[in-house]
């Protein structure tokens, strides 16, 4: 009976003509399951570190005292809800579920509990998103994707929007230059538009430099087409990289000894 059945094994074998397959295949298998399972905890790291960045970017976490008149079309809370990046975080869930798929087919995958491996992934992300964040990678990201992917700004609610409203006096963007004989700025809004910025009149905030390639917010008023009458300015920077100031002594930006450029 034994070897009857055997036989019957061999003969099946034979007939679809099956081969064994190498020790080192289910190796490389098992080694590319771990490899995909890390590097989509890194890419969730990475998703997570941006999705901080654009969060606490947001001026509601430090700046309110110069968008007030925007709390009075929206609430904070509307504002804050709004301000979630959703994209960033949606991309965060599917990395992490990538990364469970990974380790749930590895060699001990199976053994441990499928919260369990979400939570790991989800707080391994979470601490790696912590480290990028301290070399300002989700910064470097998020900038890198509002200058080349112009489909990127529409998909979120960021900062730079908040900041490109120059009908309710707010207006951002990179300086290109600053003629101090006239205190004329050349700012390109995150929309690429030029703007002609009069800063005669206006109070320029501690630790914020009037230099070309360098990032400004501005409060003021609209005066025409492509030109605008800036009240304030301040550096465009990220919140938790500031250092504590030891005054509040607003400084006139006509008195600044900055170089002049074109």
């Amino acid at each position: 009976m034994q070897k009857d059945r055997s036989l019957s094994i061999l003969e099946e074998i034979e007939k679809r003509k099956a081969v064994p397959i190498p020790r080192w295949w289910f190796r490389f298998k098992q080694f590319g399951f771990w490899v995909l399972a890390a590097i989509s905890v890194l890419t969730g790291a990475i998703s997570m570190a941006t999705a901080i960045y654009v969060f606490l970017d947001h001026d509601f976490i430090e700046d309110h005292e110069y968008i007030n008149r925007l709390f009075i079309e929206r609430p904070l809370l509307a504002d804050i809800i709004s301000s979630i990046p959703y994209l960033w975080l949606g991309a965060l869930a599917l990395f992490i579920l990538v990364a469970f798929f990974g380790f749930r087919h590895t060699k001990k995958g199976y053994r441990y509990a499928t919260t369990r491996v979400i939570a790991a992934s989800l707080f391994a992300s979470l601490l790696l998103s912590l480290c990028l964040n301290m070399v300002d990678l989700g910064g470097y990201i998020h900038r890198f994707l509002i200058e080349n992917v112009h489909v990127y700004n529409k998909l979120l609610y960021t900062n730079e929007q908040r900041w490109t409203r120059s009908e309710k006096g707010l207006l951002g963007g990179k300086i290109i230059a600053h003629n101090k004989r006239t205190h004329m700025l050349v700012v390109k809004d995150f929309n690429k538009v030029l703007w002609q910025v009069d800063i005669s009149k206006s109070e320029m905030q501690p630790e914020t430099h009037i230099v070309p390639g360098h990032f400004v917010k501005m409060t003021g008023l609209k005066t025409g087409k492509g030109t605008f009458q800036a009240l304030s300015i301040q550096a465009w920077e990220k919140k938790y990289h500031k250092r504590v100031r030891q005054s509040k002594k607003i400084i006139p930006t006509n008195k600044q000894p900055e170089p002049l450029n074109h």
